[in-house]
């Protein structure tokens, strides 16, 4: 799964990344036929596939980003996509999306590639850890609005606080480090509570 995506001014995050994207294509030929089985075979140059791949917007914001990403399939205006150590320039040329939610919305999106970048390989920067936290963050808050409820919702408003008062999860202290582990600790409890409520709770038929 690649762990850093973008289509002109979208980054994809979370449920958005897909899990596989396809790249590669084929070579024009021109091939003539010889008698006695010889073949002349001229390369006419790369056709190159269409990207496509599929993901899921879920959360607060999934719907103005699956019509944000709609409005860019309109416009029909190159741009960027980037992904691992791939860069292409390309053009929306299809995009479909189903409105399960206000939250959840699958999508599936294929771009036509206009130009490969790929060389000179482009320098792309890692997720740092101080973005991958936060985007898990992210993923969590919005899952525990849905689910509602209270003891899960306190207990993930302090780990937000413990979190967000951090300047880098890479050059926190060591009691920094505890006192947001004993956070995390706290939430899990909190959720696990949550299971078991469910778990035994009354039997409807």
């Amino acid at each position: 799964m690649p762990v850093f995506l973008t289509l002109g001014p979208i980054t994809f995050a979370n449920y958005e990344i897909p899990q596989k994207i396809n790249f590669g294509g084929t070579q024009a030929l021109a091939v003539k036929q010889l008698v006695g089985g010889m073949r002349v075979v001229d390369a006419m140059g790369r056709l190159d596939d269409d990207i496509t791949w599929s993901g899921l917007f879920f959360g607060s914001t999934s719907t103005f980003r699956a019509r944000y990403l709609d409005f860019l399939r309109v416009q029909g205006n190159p741009m960027p996509l980037t992904w691992s150590q791939f860069n292409y320039q390309v053009v929306i040329k299809d995009f479909k999306a189903s409105f399960e939610r206000n939250y959840q919305i699958p999508y599936t999106i294929t771009v036509q590639v206009i130009q490969d970048l790929n060389k000179p390989f482009p320098v792309l920067l890692p997720v740092g850890y101080n973005d991958a936290v936060i985007g898990l963050l992210t993923e969590a808050n919005d899952l525990a609005v849905e689910i509602a409820n209270p003891s899960i919702t306190s207990a993930m408003a302090i780990l937000s606080a413990a979190i967000n008062a951090l300047p880098s999860i890479v050059d926190a202290s060591s009691s920094q480090i505890a006192g947001l582990l004993s956070d995390i600790t706290n939430t899990q409890q909190a959720v696990t509570t949550a299971i078991n409520a469910i778990g035994n709770g009354p039997f409807i038929s």
